[in-house]
């Protein structure tokens, strides 16, 4: 599949994910809604419920600049990641975002803004001083396409679900005045139940949207290796410095040991992603296999996972 095509596909799938979440939230509204028909409180509730988005969406600019110290990265002071910037800012069809720096050691990277045409990528100095050009370039077009796909907006709005849930459960069960402070407290555990349940979809929604980052990444630069790449060292603080023999340590933290398709899957991963020590890179992929349930609290995806689906797309784009 060539990456015209792959990102048109890419496309498609992010509208359908993004449409099945607000349909979620837009039902949620409609039943809010038809209860409080004749209600006064309605009104208010909404009108607060979408000035905070606004604020929320007006503000954080600023706010993200002020707590991360980023500052403008000028022209002259780096051509070269201007010139990645435009090159695929053209890719995907967007004003280019302003660049900003952040004096940090971290190697890390991250895009935010109101809209397409006022939008930030902002990168951390260790970045520049841990990747290769072509792995940043990767981590880039990352972060593009997260502006490219508006996450920004689609998560703040998004994260007002939780918030939703939880008063309209606690509406729904606590509306008799017959129930007493047992009832009030059994609608209140529901909320609570509801509220929780409205984050794990909000979680879910933040890893899709990185996965379609990770994709657009892979198509824009034909080259998703280089996010593999850049993913080893920025997740597993793995880099290139030595190329250790095959080890057996991913064994240790399987119930079972891997089987040959997974350890021939392992191998494909371990080799494109360039990490150097295959012993410390086994040993994160284990720990990430052990974390379980707990990747329903994650914003991101496993990194293990963004390396399979990495992968899988080099397949497709290189057939």
């Amino acid at each position: 599949m060539n990456s015209v095509r792959g990102l048109m596909n890419l496309n498609l799938t992010i509208m359908l994910t993004t449409a099945l979440v607000f349909a979620v939230i837009a039902g949620v509204l409609a039943a809010v809604m038809l209860y409080f028909q004749a209600s006064v409180g309605l009104p208010i509730f909404f009108i607060i419920s979408i000035g905070f988005i606004l604020l929320q969406w007006y503000f954080s600019p600023s706010i993200v600049k002020w707590v991360s110290k980023a500052r403008d990265l000028q022209k002259h002071e780096a051509p070269a990641l201007h010139a990645m910037v435009e090159r695929l800012s053209s890719v995907a069809g967007i004003p280019a975002p302003r660049l900003l720096l952040v004096e940090n050691p971290s190697p890390n990277a991250f895009a935010f803004g109101r809209t397409q045409s006022s939008s930030y990528v902002a990168v951390h100095s260790g970045l520049l001083q841990v990747l290769e050009k072509d792995e940043v370039e990767a981590v880039l077009a990352h972060e593009i396409g997260h502006i490219k796909h508006r996450d920004v907006f689609v998560m703040t709005l998004a994260s007002v679900l939780p918030v939703v849930l939880y008063y309209v459960v606690l509406y729904f069960g606590s509306d008799r005045d017959d129930r007493g402070i047992g009832g009030f407290l059994v609608s209140f555990v529901g909320a609570m139940i509801a509220q929780f349940l409205g984050m794990l979809l909000v979680f879910w929604l933040s890893r899709k949207r990185e996965a379609f980052a990770d994709a657009f990444s892979a198509y824009a630069t034909g080259k998703p290796q280089n996010l593999m790449s850049a993913l080893t060292k920025i997740s597993y603080g793995i880099s290139h410095a030595k190329h250790a023999s095959t080890s057996d340590a991913l064994k240790a933290f399987y119930i079972s040991s891997p089987n040959p398709s997974e350890a021939l899957e392992l191998a494909q991963l371990y080799a494109l992603a360039g990490a150097g020590d295959r012993a410390a890179f086994e040993k994160a992929v284990g720990r990430e296999k052990s974390s379980g349930a707990m990747e329903l609290l994650m914003s991101h995806p496993l990194t293990i996972k963004r390396l399979k689906n990495l992968l899988e797309l080099k397949k497709e784009i290189n057939g």
